[in-house]
């Protein structure tokens, strides 16, 4: 197989996110300083670099704020966040442990990559014990680049620490607009989203795109059928 990377993002496509999870901090950090956002807002910013997301919220509010209130936020949402992920029941989206072994089996390495800052990432990964069980290779935070989605840069990073220079041996697998728009702008050879996350097919079909899929199992078969010849 080409594919020699894949990269999923987590929330809504490795990891379940029970109940609006990250639309519910997301509110009640913004609230706390005394603004409202509607979560159907919130939902149009899943999958971007936190603080960004924050940024864009209150600019489409109408809000005025500061670097300052932006960081007041952001450390709040951070709090409220990292406390749920330590307490919470959480679980793996079904069937994604197995697709991880298989993807193993065929040489691929695996990666996760996030919205989220590597804090919160750090928390998740213990609990879920993906890392610690070789279920994957690498992740990366979107704080720990210059800029996160929809810009390319931890997929290039991650690119660089598995010595690829042709970015269309890599897969990006995401619930989320900016999922799709990363793996773009990355130039991945295969770009997949995900509906059993946060956005519907009516969402997701608005972006640019290879395949859709409803459930992990059906991953492997999307990336076999994108190895097969086109018929001229």
């Amino acid at each position: 197989m080409r594919f020699k990377l894949v990269v999923f993002d987590i929330a809504g496509t490795t990891l379940q996110d029970n109940e609006n999870d990250v639309s519910n901090a997301f509110c009640e950090a913004i609230e706390l300083h005394g603004m409202t956002v509607e979560p159907v807002s919130v939902k149009r910013v899943m999958g971007y670099k936190k603080s960004e997301a924050i940024r864009m919220l209150l600019d489409e509010q109408g809000i005025e704020y500061t670097s300052e209130t932006i960081d007041k936020i952001h450390d709040r949402f951070l709090d409220i966040l990292n406390e749920h992920y330590k307490n919470a029941d959480i679980s793996e989206i079904e069937g994604v442990s197995n697709l991880f072994r298989d993807l193993k089996k065929l040489g691929i390495h695996i990666a996760l990559n996030t919205g989220f800052s590597r804090s919160t990432t750090d928390i998740i990964i213990s609990r879920m014990g993906w890392l610690r069980d070789s279920l994957i290779d690498d992740l990366i935070a979107s704080d720990e680049v210059e800029n996160g989605r929809p810009h390319s840069d931890m997929i290039k990073e991650l690119a660089r620490r598995f010595d690829i220079s042709d970015n269309s041996v890599i897969v990006k697998v995401g619930d989320t607009p900016s999922d799709l728009l990363e793996g773009r702008a990355a130039g991945c050879g295969l770009v997949v989203g995900v509906l059993y996350g946060t956005h519907s097919e009516q969402e997701l079909e608005k972006f640019d795109h290879d395949v859709l899929i409803s459930s992990p199992d059906e991953l492997l078969q999307v990336m076999n059928e994108a190895e097969m010849p086109v018929n001229e």
